[in-house]
């Protein structure tokens, strides 16, 4: 029988799956030619306890007691396609048994079976059709089309598409490969996963989300975050989507040109990500039990003084260098004493090890119990989470309980109700940020037990943080979602769905006053945070399908929505306590004087919406899809409260032509055009009023409180000392309009085991929402208007490969490359938007970000003619060394001497100022790409996933203050080009030097699994898995981790936790 196997499967495209009591090595007879592969089956399993079935393009094998009837009957019958064609050798069997036959040339079958047996008809390429035998003595059955092609279906804004209809650019996630990794939210999973979606894991933190965009930042000041759509309810902005579990996601697609997108009108000119949950299969009860646990370490040492004996000298050259007297002399200062090189030299002094006080090896542990269960009438599927990280900080963590119901009811035929319901509680525990890095030196305790302070303003002592800081955050998260879905008449359907979130969040915090300076200045700080937000969406849309003369198939959809949503925050603040026991338990225990409430964040906003969509096919090999949605919002003035977003998109099926639909080895080519326009309503609301705001200040002993026009928008300058006021109206505020202009190809051969997807694009944004700084007159600072341009175009391409495909092997491999230029195309007018003017070229540039207190000063700007974020400062050529002109004077005399940073003099006139910078750097990257390799041999699997970012500027902050950087510092003995010498009274100019290349390719996931199967009652199936997350990281960059945020700016933290996980599927 095993050779019989092995041949089926070199001359077809027919995998085996072959039950553990089945015995391959039993002698059988077959003999046939240029037969169907039913036929020889049939011939295979004749007089053995074998039964086949042929499941798709798998040929099922089990081991089964032969049919004993007292009454076999013979019957006959015929199978033909939905068109009326015979389906020439479709296996027809006795479902159990071993007895069968194939359908002849003209459809037509004959064999024995008793009444009431049921008939098994299978054929690869349709679906699996089943007939209980009667009376009757013939049999027509229909066996509908299950064509990977044809039934591959998509999920889009209100609807579902067969992926072979599809006009826009949509890309699909393959979940299976998600399954088994660990994150606490899926958005993080998507990483690689998809063209033309950029995910960054920026934040190791537990319970962190992920910063996501889709083709590029399009917007200054508004959001650039995709919408999330789950089962059709906007959740809200992608990031952070930890509310549904992993397991409960059956499909994730991503809605990324305007033709797909602009169905959501003013939420999609970011894109969309839809998320379908899973429902439960029908004629099937399953019970799953899944479990992780994930152990994570640092993938690279600790930036830290290992060698205190190093850190005192570098310390007192600093002092020497600035013309200081150095520390580590013994002596006493302030009350504390440094000691002597020689003591420390001597071992006479502590060498603590802070790292092992402050930090731990972070466990992870998540348990998932799911049960769903189907019939005719109904389905039910239920999902229950239970998550708890640990972070790399002791005392951090993160735990959450999410509970998922999923609920379908068939009322009558026509008519079905659909249920959706998500509860989630989660608990934050923040205790990060403990200073690992602490002097060596300086032990944990003093002589009298208590612990060791470096003086009255030492606030960064570890252990006191961690027994004297409490900073805890529950969250509580109510979804729930309530479907009709009517068909009316054949053809047209009514879909009505009510959608209701709920979240609040409760923050408690205390900071005694030994852990800060503002706690110590204050007598300690107790807080309690509470805010909440709520969602209500209607919507009710009808569906038109149709097909006339079957050549052309028409669709319509148009619908309307509402969407209603309010939240507001309350935050309390107590001071003065005269001890810290009951830390935040009783705020009235503190100081009447210095107590504060303050109600912030109330928002209340509206959204009401009409949409359609025309969908058309001609011959199935030319479509069209044209969608119009107009949205009506609050959050703008009368002038413009309605805006309009109209897209069109046509395709072209070449593979059905008739000059091509003869190849062999062609599946699929489809070419795809689209335009159109969506909006972007992402701000606050009330931008368009007046507003007033409240100050607190301090007068005659006690606070005192002014309500006027306008409020703190925001704060500037060193120290962010300088408030920055606004609260003006605009009546004439609108949306930002995103056009995109798409153009894709969708390839396919050799069965579909080769394929591509191409697009290439242009988006252009105009009248972006962002700030302009207002006259002196105006008595403000900034106003909300429209104003400026950007752009993005860019290259996507997906190919997919099935390279080896036989029983007891399989490999494929999945190569997603995307590549995407933005550019602020304008910022507005230069005098009234108050842009600032490059000296050199005249370029209009304005400063975005946060100052950077290393330079005292911004580090990036909007520049027109050039990316968003780009970094603005001076150019540098090495280290000054003795004996060489530095090619400017400073006025300090402190960065023109040997061993300081040598400055670019642009300008030529022998001085370094202002005029002297520059564009520096760009921190946009010039492509990511990703390769995922899949090896199957029998039940064993190995997964590979890279993942990789090229061609980006990063900025490390702090570099020079970096331990193994001041090892290598610049002196006499020492001239390096590399490193400058130590001084702690210089202050550095931002320039290029702190620039690195932030490329790197990362060997993300290995993942190792092996799946068991099952032929019993009470267990079906087991997998068993281990993987390893973050196993290296090839990088020029000298920081812990070149992924950062969009700005590119390195801020430090620690290594790149690597993450060790072994995980157990059982399913029941």
């Amino acid at each position: 029988m095993e050779r019989v196997i092995d041949a089926i499967e070199k001359q077809s495209s027919y995998l085996f799956a072959i039950d553990t009591n089945v015995n391959i090595s039993q002698k059988v007879s077959v003999s046939c030619t240029d037969a169907s592969v039913e036929t020889a089956l049939t011939q295979m399993v004749k007089g053995t306890d074998v039964a086949y079935r042929i499941d798709a393009s798998n040929v099922v094998l089990s081991a089964v007691r032969k049919e004993v009837s007292a009454h076999p009957r013979f019957v006959s019958g015929k199978v033909l396609d939905a068109q009326g064609n015979p389906v020439v050798g479709a296996a027809v069997i006795v479902k159990g048994t071993t007895n069968g036959t194939s359908a002849k040339a003209d459809g037509t079958f004959e064999l024995g079976a008793a009444k009431g047996a049921p008939l098994q008809i299978t054929m690869l390429g349709y679906k699996t059709a089943e007939k209980e035998v009667t009376t009757a003595t013939f049999y027509p059955i229909t066996l509908e089309d299950d064509s990977k092609l044809v039934n591959e279906v998509v999920v889009v804004g209100y609807g579902a598409v067969k992926k072979s209809d599809l006009t826009g650019s949509v890309a699909s996630v393959k979940m299976g490969a998600l399954d088994n990794l660990s994150s606490t939210s899926v958005d993080g999973l998507l990483q690689g996963r998809a063209a033309g979606l950029q995910v960054l894991n920026t934040s190791q933190d537990p319970g962190a989300g992920a910063i996501i965009r889709i083709r590029g930042n399009s917007s200054l000041e508004g959001s650039n975050t995709p919408l999330v759509v789950v089962n059709g309810f906007p959740m809200g902005d992608a990031g952070n989507l930890s509310q549904i579990n992993v397991s409960d996601i059956e499909s994730i697609e991503i809605l990324k040109d305007a033709s797909a997108s602009a169905i959501y009108g003013s939420r999609g000119a970011n894109g969309v990500i839809l998320v379908t949950t899973k429902s439960a299969a029908k004629g099937q009860t399953n019970i799953s039990v899944k479990h992780q646990t994930v152990i994570s370490q640092l993938s690279d040492p600790l930036d830290i003084w290992y060698d205190p004996m190093l850190m005192a000298q570098v310390t007192n050259e600093e002092q020497v260098n600035a013309g200081l007297n150095p520390i580590y002399i013994g002596q006493t200062i302030g009350g504390i004493y440094y000691p002597s090189l020689l003591e420390i030299q001597n071992g006479e002094w502590a060498n603590t090890d802070w790292r092992d006080l402050c930090l731990r090896t972070p466990v992870l542990n998540s348990t998932t119990a799911a049960i769903s269960s189907a019939n005719d009438r109904a389905s039910i599927n239920l999902n229950v989470n239970y998550h708890n990280n640990q972070g790399l900080y002791k005392k951090d963590s993160y735990e959450r309980i999410n509970a998922n119901l999923g609920v379908t009811y068939n009322l009558y035929k026509n008519l079905k109700l659909t249920s959706y319901n998500v509860f989630s509680i989660t608990n934050r525990n923040i205790s990060n940020g403990l200073e690992y890095g602490r002097n060596p030196l300086w032990p944990v305790y003093d002589k009298e037990g208590n612990y060791y302070l470096a003086g009255a303003q030492d606030f960064g002592h570890p252990l006191v943080i961690l027994d004297n800081v409490l900073n805890k955050t529950t969250g509580r998260d109510f979804v729930t979602s309530l479907a009709v879905d009517w068909e009316l008449v054949k053809g047209l359907t009514i879909h009505s769905q009510l959608d209701y979130r709920y979240q609040t969040s409760v923050g408690d915090v205390y900071r005694a006053s030994n852990t800060s300076q503002d706690a110590n200045d204050n007598g300690g700080i107790a807080q309690i945070n509470n805010s909440f937000n709520q969602n209500l969406m209607s919507e009710t849309y009808l569906t038109f399908s149709r097909t006339f003369n079957e050549n052309h198939a028409l669709t319509v959809m148009a619908g309307h929505s509402y969407n209603w949503d309010t939240g507001r925050g309350l935050y309390t603040t107590a001071r003065g306590f005269v001890n810290d026991v009951l830390q935040n338990e009783n705020m009235n225990a503190g100081n009447p004087n210095l107590r504060q409430i303050y109600n912030d964040g109330y928002y209340l906003s509206k959204l009401l919406s009409f949409y359609g969509r025309i969908n058309y096919s001609l011959k199935d090999k030319y479509l069209l899809t044209a969608t119009m949605r107009a949205d009506g919002s609050t959050k703008f003035g009368k002038n413009n409260k309605w805006g309009y977003f109209p897209s069109g998109a046509v395709s072209w099926k070449m593979h059905n032509e008739p000059w091509l639909k003869q190849s062999r080895w062609l599946s699929e080519l489809k070419l795809r055009l689209s335009y159109g326009a969506s909006g972007n309503q992402g701000i606050s609301s009330y931008q368009t009023l007046d507003r007033y705001g409240m100050e607190k200040f301090w007068h005659n002993g006690e606070w005192a409180t002014v309500i006027g026009p306008g409020y703190e928008v925001g704060r500037t300058g060193a120290n962010n000392r300088y408030m920055v006021w606004g609260g003006i109206a605009n009546p004439d505020l609108k949306w930002e309009s995103t056009s995109q202009l798409d153009f894709g190809v969708d390839f396919a051969a050799f069965d579909r085991r080769l394929r591509l997807t191409a697009d290439v694009y242009y988006k252009k944004t105009t009248d972006l929402l962002r700030e302009k700084y207002l006259p002196l007159s105006s008595s403000y600072d900034k106003i909300w208007v429209n104003d400026g341009e950007v752009t993005n175009k860019g290259f996507e391409v997906s190919l997919e490969g099935d390279i080896v495909h036989t029983r007891d092997w399989s490999f494929s491999a999945t190569f997603i490359y995307s590549m995407n230029r933005n550019k602020v195309v304008s910022l507005g007018d230069a005098i009234s938007s108050g842009l600032s003017q490059d000296y050199l070229t005249g370029m209009y540039y304005e400063v975005t970000g946060e100052p950077i207190s290393m330079f005292n000063q911004n580090a990036s700007i909007y520049a027109v003619g050039h990316p968003m974020n780009v970094f603005y400062g001076y150019r540098v050529d090495g280290i000054i060394q003795e004996g060489q002109d530095p090619g400017f004077i400073d006025p300090d005399g402190l960065k023109d001497r040997p061993g300081e940073l040598k400055y670019v003099d642009l300008t030529g006139d022998y001085a370094i100022t202002p005029e002297d910078r520059c564009i520096i750097g760009d921190p946009n990257p010039d492509f990511t790409a990703s390769l995922n390799l899949s090896l199957r041999w029998k039940n064993l699997d190995l997964s590979v996933f890279l993942y990789g970012v090229y061609g980006n500027d990063v900025l490390y902050n702090n570099y020079t203050f970096s331990p193994r950087v001041k090892a290598k510092r610049w002196t006499p003995d020492n001239p390096t080009n590399d490193f400058p010498r130590l001084n702690n009274a210089r202050q550095y100019w931002l320039s290029d030097y702190f620039l690195q290349d932030g490329s790197f390719l990362r060997i993300q996931n290995i993942t190792l699994g092996y799946n068991l199967h099952f032929n019993r009652r009470f267990l079906k199936g087991m997998r068993i898995y281990a993987n390893i997350d973050n196993v290296h990281t090839f990088t020029k960059f000298d920081g812990y981790d070149p992924e950062l945020g969009l700005d590119g700016i390195y801020w430090g933290g620690y290594p790149k936790l690597r993450k060790y996980t072994v995980g157990i599927d059982l399913n029941f």
